[in-house]
């Protein structure tokens, strides 16, 4: 079973946008509407709290590989936090933990980019002085291997400075004060979340962003082929966790599911991760492991 890594809540005051950012007034989400899907059509009575604008980084990362194979990790404080890597084959009904830590004393992961069973890729923080290190095996999480020619090419938010994103074309300005969770596709194109629950896209690796799209209740974010999946809490139109699809190429945001969980909403900040691979969404909600293929309608 996997390790639940604790996090402390930490709410960042936005008044302005950083240097490079349109200056496009930002564009709200239009209401979420719940999905009528019997099974995940949340019950009338449920009243969920009202999102409070509080958003903190995500502690888990997952990254599918298809219907059944996927790899997810849990963060927390450098050097406190191992990182150890967990493998799924059946669907997440098992896993298999691995030690990146052991061979190459990385801790606290900050992505997680899985390409097939035996390989994963990600960034972490160094023991020794919590900097930034890329870590990578090719053999199912048997050994890992730093290497740090490859930090340069890989997109990370390093949290000692969560004000600047760093893309395969260097360091960049980011396009708020505090990026909570980052979603690259490719080496130009990726998506941040900022602690105010909005979005920006870039596709020219950071030198700028677009306008912002705001998600109410947004916790975290990925890539999917069509473009960007979002989570958000604490709607009043889904008990539990909504998911939001983003295009690549629009700005418009539309409802794509709802997730019932019962884990209290108040706790969910920080605990929930998504991912897409082979037409199968994937949610690691609070104490909630689900995957969907028809779009998050319904879970199994």
């Amino acid at each position: 079973m996997f390790l639940l890594a604790d996090i402390a809540l930490i709410a960042f005051a936005l008044n302005s946008t950083r240097p490079g950012v349109t200056a496009e007034a930002p564009r709200s989400a239009p209401r979420l509407a719940a999905t009528s899907d019997p099974a995940t059509t949340p019950d009338p009575a449920a009243k969920p709290a009202a999102p409070t604008g509080v958003a903190v980084p995500p502690a888990r990362f997952l990254s599918a590989v298809d219907d059944t194979t996927a790899w997810r990790v849990v963060t927390g404080e450098c050097p406190a936090t191992p990182a150890t890597p967990e493998l799924t084959t059946d669907s997440g009904a098992t896993w298999e933990s691995k030690s990146a830590t052991g061979p190459t004393e990385v801790t606290a992961p900050q992505a997680l980019k899985a390409t097939s069973e035996s390989i994963i890729e990600f960034v972490g923080l160094s023991a020794t002085d919590c900097a930034p290190e890329f870590v990578q095996t090719f053999v199912g999480g048997d050994t890992f291997k730093s290497y740090p020619e490859k930090l340069g090419g890989a997109w990370f938010v390093n949290p000692a400075d969560r004000a600047v994103v760093h893309s395969p074309a260097g360091d960049a300005a980011a396009p708020c004060p505090a990026v909570i969770a980052l979603a690259p596709r490719d080496a130009n194109s990726a998506a941040v979340l900022c602690d105010e629950q909005t979005i920006f896209t870039t596709t020219n690796a950071a030198a700028t962003w677009s306008s912002a799209v705001t998600v109410p209740g947004a916790v975290n974010l990925n890539m999917t082929q069509a473009g960007y999946i979002i989570v958000a809490v604490g709607l009043p139109e889904c008990a539990g966790v909504q998911l939001v699809a983003l295009p690549a190429e629009s700005p418009t945001v539309t409802s794509a599911g709802c997730l019932l969980v019962d884990t209290p909403m108040e706790i969910m900040p920080g605990n929930v991760a998504v991912s897409e691979a082979s037409g199968t969404l994937w949610l690691w909600a609070g104490n909630e492991l689900k995957r969907s293929s028809d779009g998050g309608m319904a879970w199994q």
